[in-house]
């Protein structure tokens, strides 16, 4: 399989959480990452909180380009979608194999929440 980004070959890599382990493939390039259907779902809920929150995610222009699917035969163009944690995450989703690519940093950012606005969300339902 290769990068819809760079055309690299993609490379299986795990990623372990709470809840066991998954592989994925990313790009020793890019470092983007590809998530077979139902992957990323098992991880993005991991949330570390951080005082200040730091995004490495690439710029909009960059995460608009439109991408090949890297795992069907006939590599339809992706779509894009912002990512109901952080709307600055615009991943791409294969509406074939449901697959999703995320960029360099866009699954730090899905998985970092901003203490301070966390707090400020809780004692918001709490009134």
């Amino acid at each position: 399989m290769y990068c819809p980004r760079c055309n690299t070959t993609l490379e299986e890599k795990n990623i372990n959480d709470l809840s066991g382990s998954i592989q994925v493939d990313t790009c020793p390039s890019c470092g983007g990452t590809w998530f077979d259907k139902g992957e990323l779902e098992q991880i993005e809920n991991v949330v570390e909180l951080s005082i200040i929150e730091i995004r490495n995610i690439p710029k909009k222009k960059e995460q608009l380009e439109k991408l090949k699917c890297p795992d069907c035969n006939l590599h339809p163009t992706l779509s894009k979608h912002a990512h109901q944690r952080d709307k600055k995450v615009i991943f791409d989703y294969c509406e074939i194999c449901h697959g999703i690519w995320l960029d360099r940093g866009e699954l730090e950012a899905i998985q970092k929440d901003n203490l301070l606005k966390t707090i400020s969300t809780l004692f918001k339902k709490m009134i």
